[in-house]
């Protein structure tokens, strides 16, 4: 035989006197029991394996997903939540700033009111010891006046010496 029908017939499977029929079917059903047995103890645990693989990947990638969501939205609250803390802080910033004013004028005000009031009161003391001076002297001219009335009862006097005695008792109140 050549090299070339021997090689088409150990392919075939058949031998040198033709081919043999029964061990080709064995072959067959042993190889189709074999496919059978291959699928239910090899190919179905490993491709449930898979699946599972498969759904166990595809449940990381959607819980990644949703963490990843949830980080986004934890941010978004986040900027928020510091916006509104800013927004805060400035508006307390700008209330205190504004109460500051307020007082800085209050206390300006208080101090004018004291001022003027401190001015009232030395007014009206000033007023009081002047009417107190001018009551003084009316008291110390009615009683030169009294005094130069009874001097001149006591003795008559020219008009020159009235004049000359007025004049010394006015001086003598003015020295007072």
């Amino acid at each position: 035989m050549p090299v070339n029908a021997l090689t088409n017939s150990f392919i075939l499977g058949a031998t040198a006197g033709g081919v043999e029929w029964g061990t080709t079917i064995v072959t067959i059903i042993t190889f189709i029991i074999l496919l059978a047995l291959l699928k239910k103890f090899a190919w179905g645990p490993l491709k449930e394996v898979m699946d599972k693989r498969e759904r166990d990947i595809n449940k990381d990638i959607d819980e990644a997903e949703e963490a990843k969501l949830n980080a986004q939205k934890l941010e978004e609250e986040n900027k928020k939540t510091l916006k509104e803390t800013q927004d805060e802080v400035h508006h307390i910033l700008e209330d205190a700033r504004i109460q500051a004013r307020k007082q800085h004028e209050d206390i300006i005000k208080d101090a004018h009111e004291r001022a003027n009031g401190m001015l009232e009161t030395a007014q009206s003391e000033i007023k009081s010891e002047k009417e107190r001076a001018l009551a003084d002297i009316n008291n110390q001219v009615s009683e030169l006046s009294v005094l130069i009335a009874s001097k001149v009862l006591q003795k008559e006097i020219s008009e020159q010496d009235q004049k000359d005695l007025v004049d010394k008792y006015l001086k003598e109140a003015g020295d007072k």
